[in-house]
């Protein structure tokens, strides 16, 4: 038994053009910045003392987003992280087997669904509790090596021989109350289901995780189903009292921008290295006052040189904040390659703080920011170089406050 003590979600502001309810994630965003998203809706804290992605979408397959992970999430570097390969049946198995201090993030960036869900594992709250499992093989799907895809093409197939044969050796009752189900649609089911399933057919960790955190949030206990082709996770949900956090802003649609074509910045895996740290850890460096040295909190973090010509190194980390209001901000149309355009550009005072930061502005069309509007720090991703994604943070306004032009930001 496994008992869920926070949890939180994660969609993108974009909707999709043919597809109704569904997200795309923009330009700037993949599965990482979505599982980081997600994962700070359920743990704002930062308490987790281990993390576990599930995805079929991350972006670095060979190692590396492990790092990008805990930096955004707050979390220190010497904290476990755990990248799982699979889909609904596999983010369902990793909650059922994750100890207290666990913090379990599913999340798709594909063709079909974009978003994330996040659960931390503790003592208290909603419990979830393995009825059934079936792992068979029927690759309908099949994505090589090179990243391409083929399709069998024969939904029935899928839906007979998969999903409805395996669901059979599950043994479930035909009583059986289903109230979260991803994988597939809830009148295929051989079974009852209660009167609010939360139900995707999208077969995805991701959607596991957002219909299995709707039903926590509804209250509700019965069966939650993670299927997957023909693979099938039973669980048993048990109502507690879990506070559900969401990050899922009202969906608008995708703004046209332009990708210039072009050689664009080489990106040096040197000095990647050497300014990770102080590009991905939201944190300043606090020096103690002497001649030529203040005590300002110093952002990007950096060494400083005393009066006398001193190297200054000994100083404190200290958290910044991730809100703040728009100091100033221009709007850049000029093509450039590896970025979109165009874009906006800002320069945010932080609240409660001195700092001021330049950022990339995310999550709105160009142009559209004001002065003194409010809103948030968030991991994006800022370009990709060489094939190789560059993370950072950028400023996402707040769509719902309107912006106070008496506000004080000097």
């Amino acid at each position: 038994m496994t008992a869920v003590c926070s949890a939180g979600t994660y969609l993108p502001p974009w909707k999709r053009r043919d597809v109704e309810d569904a997200r795309v994630g923009g330009p700037d965003e993949d599965a990482l910045t979505m599982a980081v998203a997600a994962g700070r809706s359920a743990d704002p804290g930062a308490t987790a003392q281990r993390v576990v992605v599930v995805s079929r979408d991350l972006p670095l397959l060979e190692g590396g987003n492990g790092a990008v992970l805990l930096a955004g999430l707050s979390l220190a570097a010497d904290i476990a992280v755990t990248e799982v390969l699979g889909g609904a049946p596999s983010a369902l198995d990793e909650i059922l087997t994750a100890v207290p201090g666990t913090l379990v993030i599913g999340v798709d960036d594909n063709a079909s669904s974009a978003g994330a869900g996040a659960t931390l594992i503790g003592d208290r709250g909603a419990t979830v509790t393995l009825t059934a499992r079936q792992n068979r093989s029927l690759p309908v799907v099949v994505r090589r090596q090179d990243g391409t895809r083929h399709d069998y093409g024969d939904p029935r197939l899928q839906r007979e021989v998969g999903a409805r044969a395996t669901l059979a050796r599950l043994g479930l009752p035909a009583s059986t109350e289903v109230v979260a189900l991803a994988g597939l649609a809830a009148t295929q089911l051989p079974c009852d289901t209660a009167s609010g399933i939360v139900a995707s057919p999208i077969a995805a960790a991701g959607s596991l995780m957002r219909v299995l955190i709707a039903a926590i949030e509804h209250g509700g206990s019965g069966t939650v189903l993670g299927v997957e082709q023909s693979s099938v996770t039973a669980a048993y949900l048990s109502a507690g009292r879990t506070p559900v956090h969401r990050d899922e802003p009202r969906p608008r649609a995708l703004p046209t921008v332009t990708s210039t074509k072009g050689a664009g910045i080489p990106i040096s895996l040197a000095a990647y290295a050497r300014a990770f740290d102080a590009k991905l850890r939201w944190e300043a460096v606090i020096f103690d006052k002497r001649p030529g040295i203040d005590s300002e909190p110093q952002f990007p973090p950096r060494l400083r040189v005393s009066s006398n010509g001193e190297l200054v190194t000994g100083c404190r980390v200290q958290p910044l904040p991730r809100t703040g209001v728009v100091y100033t901000h221009t709007t850049i149309s000029l093509p450039v390659p590896d970025l979109y355009s165009p874009y906006s550009l800002a320069v945010v005072q932080l609240d409660d703080s001195p700092v001021r930061v330049l950022l990339k502005v995310t999550g709105v069309a160009a142009g559209e920011l004001k002065i003194g509007q409010p809103g948030s720090i968030v991991l994006r991703r800022i370009a990709t170089r060489n094939g190789v994604p560059d993370y950072g943070h950028a400023f996402l306004p707040s769509p719902s406050v309107a912006p106070d032009e008496n506000r004080n930001i000097a």
